[in-house]
């Protein structure tokens, strides 16, 4: 017990000593930042528009895509009210007024909106075959793109299709300091335990 104990505490101190690599590899581990090329379409995922839209905005302004494509997301309970605006709607705002065309955004309508990278993934198959794309830069949370990047694969396989994938970065967390703020925290969390839930589900 005494040698069990003494392994024991030598490995959590290895782990104080080397907690800041070791927190970085784990946030390393969620973000896939492919080389991008000139493509069809920019594919806009929903969610965090305080970043998305911002960095979908920004590829198109460097000509890798002619168009910005997202799926109207499914709209809540407050939004019914009339209260606040879709959250596709707040993207495409932000699109606009960063200098992105109208003409240039395509809101894909789905019958009761989307609720999931799932069903944005399957939205996107059916724009490909659609439209015969053969290159797509999806854009999503830096987090976000390992997840995103493996079900998109999953939903593309068997077209021929390109999929690049782009991390949107955040102003306030990155993979070297995510544990030291409480978004980043909750942002790392929940996408290692929705990773989890995907790979179970959808293998």
């Amino acid at each position: 017990m005494l040698i069990a104990g003494l392994v024991l505490l030598s490995l959590c101190l290895l782990a104080f000593v080397l907690r800041v690599p070791l927190l970085t590899g784990l946030g390393n581990f969620l973000i896939v930042a492919d080389e991008l090329h000139p493509a069809d379409v920019i594919f806009l995922l929903n969610g965090d528009f305080n970043t998305r839209p911002f960095h979908a905005a920004a590829l198109y302004e460097q000509g890798l895509a002619p168009r910005i494509v997202i799926a109207r997301v499914e709209p809540g309970p407050v939004e019914t009210m009339g209260l606040i605006p879709n959250e596709t709607d707040i993207s495409v705002r932000i699109l606009e007024r960063l200098g992105v065309p109208p003409e240039a955004i395509t809101v894909l309508p789905v019958p009761g909106g989307v609720t999931s990278t799932y069903d944005e993934a399957t939205m996107l198959h059916d724009y490909v075959v659609e439209h015969h794309v053969e290159r797509v830069i999806l854009v999503t949370s830096a987090f976000h793109t390992r997840r995103a990047g493996w079900i998109f694969s999953r939903a593309l396989e068997g077209l021929d299709v390109a999929l690049e994938v782009a991390a949107a970065p955040n102003p306030t967390y990155d993979a070297t300091n995510w544990w030291q703020s409480e978004a980043g925290l909750i942002a790392l969390n929940n996408e290692y335990v929705k990773l989890i839930y995907y790979l179970v589900k959808y293998r």
